[in-house]
């Protein structure tokens, strides 16, 4: 370590670590798994330690999904960033490739050099050690500043009357003009509260939503309170999204824009920090909240861009546990016409091939199902991008009928009869290829048919019941060119759409009596099902390893085993 201009500096690669104000304690620690973070990041073994562990810290400040709560937004790139609160991470990197140059805060020095090692290839990042409020007054003005879990500790690291409004003062000073502070926070609210998953910080059940009373320094707030306080800090403009599950793994990122709608979300028993109570079934609470317009009140955390006025993307969802080859990102924008486009793009150099071969499988797949159309689409820039069209997708749809099981199976059938079975004169005979075991091993039935092209993935959720009456299929992601059993894609849609409302129809409709109701045979139904198994190795690697948080599932325990099936 060397002084210069009056600071200690030391490097790790192309990173600079600023040891002026470290007090040479760690005061904040997840413990000696921090000791097995740092190792793996300085052998470069980040991936094999976030495949092969099961401890929530590895996933938290390891894992690319972290990545998706700020990957999606427009930052400039001839900007400054200031990060407080960086810990090992997590985000500086996604930063550190969208901007120019990124400064941050942290009072770890183990965290710090976590990150160090992460990111030892960038040479745009310095990283200041020490407590923020010894910190602070050295900073310059920056365009971005964010808080992503850090406005909520304010207490424990500002000296002040009014640590929350203290800290948001603060950031803001640090802003420069047309600057945006960029705030991530759960919501002391959240549905997931309501059911019995501990507070986050405190790991007490119902803390939050008891007002913290039982003397916590942690705070978190409702959306209401939130508002309220940037109010009094001074900001009054600002766009309030929501992570889904929350901030801390978001796979999809909604907007008062775009709100998820009934059957859009099912996360029940996917449980990674801790074990937890359940109190009752989420996933269809979480339907009644969305159909109420309730989600952006009990959403389970907040990202809020402060200093925004409007956007242009208004959701965007994550494939990240796939091969790389076929890792990407779907967006809902607005074009500079103020059109709805939905736009996809790769998040790996390998899944590029993957984004240009969509709109080329569009065309020779769509006259396929003669009362179902495509929108229109187009590759330009690396960028696919395909019309959005207004309606209401299937799976909505299918929410009006889920207090009647008997009009469940009867719409289904109708759908599927209707709009999802080809016509004769498109069916050819059935034969076995080396393409076809590749992706779904050797699982089919003899003497069938299939369609020239083969959409496998025409679930209802990827149709929409638009304002024109008809239907339109807007994804294309996986379609084939070798035979595939036709009824196999029926069987999927059927097949996923039951497992979406299983909790409303169950109790009449078992899954084989649902299915064999829509005119499945018991050997399609198990041939099938051997083909479902294969087709996500086919996609996420053999034993799904790239769905690497499954290893991190803790137990649930649910409050009435009558009602939980």
């Amino acid at each position: 370590m060397k002084k210069k201009e009056g600071r200690f500096i030391k490097k790790v690669g192309k990173v600079v670590l600023d040891y002026e104000f470290y007090q040479g304690e760690d005061i904040y620690s997840d413990g000696e798994i921090e000791d097995t973070i740092l190792e793996a990041c300085q052998r470069g073994e980040e991936e094999e330690l976030l495949k092969n562990s099961s401890d929530w810290a590895v996933l938290y400040h390891l894992s690319s999904i972290r990545e998706n709560l700020l990957e999606w937004y427009p930052l400039e790139k001839n900007t400054s960033v200031l990060e407080i609160g960086a810990g090992c991470g997590a985000l500086t990197g996604i930063l550190s490739k969208k901007v120019k140059t990124v400064t941050c805060v942290d009072l770890s020095e183990k965290r710090s050099l976590i990150n160090a090692y992460r990111h030892k290839d960038c040479d745009n990042i310095e990283i200041i050690i020490g407590n923020f409020q010894d910190i602070e007054p050295s900073l310059d003005k920056y365009d971005y500043v964010t808080l992503i879990g850090v406005l909520e500790y304010s207490k424990s690291y500002i000296q002040s009357e009014e640590p929350f409004l203290e800290m948001l003062r603060v950031a803001v000073k640090h802003l420069n003009v047309n600057g945006k502070l960029i705030i991530a926070i759960e919501n002391k609210m959240g549905l997931k509260y309501w059911n019995g998953a501990p507070e986050d910080h405190t790991v007490k059940m119902y803390s939050g939503l008891n007002d913290y009373t039982d003397g916590s320094n942690v705070r978190t707030f409702s959306k209401k309170e939130l508002i309220q306080l940037l109010s009094e800090a001074g900001i009054e403009t600002y766009c309030f999204y929501y992570p889904q599950p929350d901030y801390k793994l978001p796979k999809a990122i909604y907007s008062d824009s775009v709100l998820p709608k009934p059957g859009d979300i099912r996360s029940f028993k996917k449980v990674y920090s801790s074990p937890r109570m359940y109190n009752f079934y989420e996933d269809t609470v979480t339907d009644q909240v969305c159909a109420d317009n309730m989600f952006p009140y009990f959403a389970n955390s907040f990202l809020v861009v402060c200093g925004e006025e409007k956007n242009n993307v208004f959701f965007a969802t994550y494939n990240r546990e796939r091969k790389n080859k076929f890792q990407i990102k779907t967006e809902i924008i607005e074009d500079l016409y103020q059109k709805k486009l939905i736009a996809k793009c790769a998040l790996t150099q390998e899944a590029q091939e993957h984004i240009d071969s969509m709109s080329i499988n569009r065309q020779k797949w769509e006259h396929t199902l003669e009362n179902v159309c495509c929108v229109e689409d187009r590759l330009d820039e690396n960028n696919y991008f395909a019309e959005f069209v207004d309606g209401v997708s299937l799976e909505n749809r299918m929410y009006e009928y889920r207090s009647n099981p008997e009009c469940f199976v009867n719409e289904t059938k109708k759908i599927i009869d209707s709009y999802l079975t080809p016509a004769s004169e498109k069916l050819i005979p059935f034969h076995v290829s080396e393409k076809y075991v590749r992706v779904f091993g050797n699982n089919y039935i003899k003497g069938t048919y299939s369609t020239k092209y083969t959409n496998v993935d025409v679930l209802f959720s990827n149709i929409k019941l638009c304002n024109d009456g008809k239907l339109y299929v807007y994804d294309f992601e996986w379609i084939f060119d070798f035979p595939i059993p036709y009824k196999y894609p029926i069987w999927r849609a059927a097949e996923v759409l039951y497992i979406r409302f299983k909790q409303y129809i169950s109790n009449q409709f078992s899954r084989n009596d649902f299915l064999m109701e829509l005119g499945f045979t018991e050997e399609e139904i198990t041939v099938f099902l051997k083909m479902e198994e294969m087709f996500p190795q086919y996609v996420c690697g053999i034993g799904l390893k790239e769905e690497y948080t499954h290893n991190f599932e803790k137990i649930c325990i649910m409050q009435s085993t009558h009602f939980f099936k």
